[in-house]
């Protein structure tokens, strides 16, 4: 799905809408200095026929007394024959030092948030309304519906985005009811729960500050309330929200506003979106984006502080940077993404998955080499299982670091350091050898367990996995695989593009985990998945499934299953 997606369009769709989106809204900041997404051109008022006041550069100011401070870009998208694919229209937010009238902007600001009545949801209207008039007009005109329109801003900007789109079924002719809303850093948010995608940090003192469009005594400080067009859970790590002297989170607080910057949102929003789980996530899921200057990397881990205002719940997604970092997850389920740069990562516990990109990477276990059981699937995958059960799933890993009990009878502790290889773990000269397992390859495997605590791992083709023995792991890979065991306490993981396997033998002591499958959800019920297929049960979970033959859907347990 991923967190961006709008009206469920798709992952690439959504995609593609947001990179449009963050370039337009940033194209509104520096009309003249910032490069423009693929095929976009700006609009010009001859274009238009329009008759307001514009900018040297092509821009377009407000129109009404008291909104002349509001700036407005239109560009168009040509195919490379020159043909009009579609519209843009772009609000800036409140300029800076070097805007004519950031004061006027300020003012517009304070009268959304206090009043009079509906200036905030006027406000396009107020600001531009023969602009959109124009635009509506030029669009129908050359054969361009409103869905072929996208609409974005940042922060006040963003405010004229949801403006729009509360105004759109009533004004323009209806025109705009049906065009793309993508707004940054909005303080408002439109009625119509679905119309807008309001992209926000959940510690921008200025994303959803407004109860919809009203300034309530929440608004002054911690105002985290979930909103249904909102991303509610995605957070800005930078080094104010990592301080041991955080202040008391308002709005009032200038230290609080390191998060709003327009250029912050898309360092931090252009990762989330090349990120190896994007499809994994949702609106709601939680993700920590670091944003951490260069000199606070070394020394700060990138974790969930428990700073919000409402409490994440579900899957924990962690992304790092291109220079060195450090990733810290929970006892819950983490996915951990470090790309470039030599990083360290660190887990508490649970079902996870660790991607260390390039560099030279390091696990820090925290506890005795003792406590984990390790296997190597042979393709560069390295699994650890804690001693709970909690199982990571981690590559470009190249080494680990235990903590070993030292001299004193334990009261000192040591760290010891290994290199991973495929062979095991490698401590100077010694070689620590992974658990027992049977690799397959790119091809049809037929693999059989020889020993109680097995690993099995089918990896491509359609494998038959077989085992008589207890506590074996089964992780078939890609491909239809086939799954027979009749010992107890098994393990069947699946990952990724698992295909449609079938368990042959399953018990009620066994333990089936999905662990980075697109569609497992964020409710972690399995009922959601099962249904009864003549004698068996099926799990389907997004476009694969797993049959349990001979299984029926009463005989099955939740408590074994998990959704990570």
């Amino acid at each position: 799905m991923g967190v961006f997606d709008y009206r469920n369009f798709g992952s690439e769709a959504g995609k593609a809408l947001y990179s449009d989106a963050i370039a337009l809204t940033l194209y509104a900041y520096t009309p003249t200095g910032q490069p423009l997404a693929s095929g976009w051109t700006p609009v010009t008022a001859g274009q238009l026929g329009y008759q307001g006041t514009v900018g040297a550069q092509g821009t377009f100011f407000g129109e009404q007394a008291g909104f002349t401070s509001a700036e407005a870009e239109v560009l168009a998208r040509y195919d490379g024959a020159g043909k009009l694919l579609g519209l843009g229209i772009a609000f800036r937010g409140t300029g800076g030092l070097g805007y004519s009238d950031t004061y006027g902007d300020m003012k517009n600001n304070l009268l959304a948030a206090v009043g009079p009545t509906d200036y905030a949801k006027n406000y396009a209207k107020s600001a531009f309304d023969t602009l959109l008039k124009d635009v509506a007009a030029f669009a129908t005109s050359q054969g361009l519906s409103a869905r072929d329109v996208l609409i974005s801003g940042h922060s006040l900007g963003g405010l004229g985005v949801n403006s729009v789109a509360e105004l759109s079924r009533d004004h323009w002719g209806g025109f705009y009811k049906d065009a793309n809303y993508v707004s940054f850093a909005s303080p408002t948010q439109s009625s119509p729960g679905t119309q807008v995608l309001n992209i926000g940090y959940e510690n921008d003192p200025v994303f959803r500050v407004l109860d919809g469009t009203t300034f309530t005594a929440s608004s002054l400080y911690k105002h985290d309330q979930p909103q249904a067009s909102a991303t509610n859970n995605l957070v800005n790590f930078n080094d104010h929200y990592a301080s041991t002297q955080m202040t008391p989170f308002s709005i009032a607080n200038p230290s609080h506003w390191a998060a709003h910057g327009s250029l912050g949102y898309a360092d931090g929003l252009n990762r989330v979106i090349d990120s190896a789980f994007y499809d994994l996530t949702h609106k709601d899921s939680t993700i920590f984006v670091s944003t951490l200057s260069e000199s606070a990397r070394g020394s700060t881990w990138i974790e969930d502080l428990g700073r919000s205002g409402e409490a994440h719940t579900g899957s924990t997604f962690i992304i790092g940077t291109d220079s060195n970092d450090l990733l810290r997850g929970g006892k819950g389920n983490d996915f951990l993404e470090g790309r470039d740069g030599n990083d360290s990562f660190r887990d508490g516990g649970g079902f996870n998955i660790l991607l260390g990109g390039q560099g030279h990477n390091l696990l820090e276990l925290q506890q005795p080499l003792q406590n984990f059981n390790l296997a190597h699937d042979g393709d560069g995958t390295l699994y650890l299982r804690d001693s709970y059960g909690g199982i990571s799933l981690t590559r470009d890993i190249d080494a680990l670091v235990s903590k070993e009990s030292g001299a004193l009878w334990g009261m000192f502790n040591k760290d010891v350091n290994y290199s991973v290889t495929d062979q095991g773990l490698l401590n100077g000269t010694d070689l620590t050898r992974y658990n027992h397992s049977l690799n397959g390859d790119a091809y049809g495997n037929s693999l059989v367990a020889s020993a109680d605590g097995d690993w099995l791992f089918g990896l491509s083709g359609n494998d038959h996995l077989q085992s008589d023995k207890q506590q074996v792991t089964f992780v078939g890979g890609e491909g239809n695989d086939v799954m027979s065991a009749s010992g107890a306490n098994n393990t069947f993981l699946f990952s990724g593009a698992f295909g449609f396997d079938a368990i042959n033998g399953y018990q009620g002591g066994d333990k089936l985990v999905f662990m980075g499958v697109q569609g497992a959800g964020q409710g972690y019920d399995y009922s959601q998945h099962a249904s009864q297929s003549g004698s068996d049960t099926l799990l389907k979970v997004g476009d694969y499934a797993v049959t349990l033959v001979g299984v029926g859907l009463d005989n099955l347990s939740g408590a074994g299953i998990v959704f990570a």
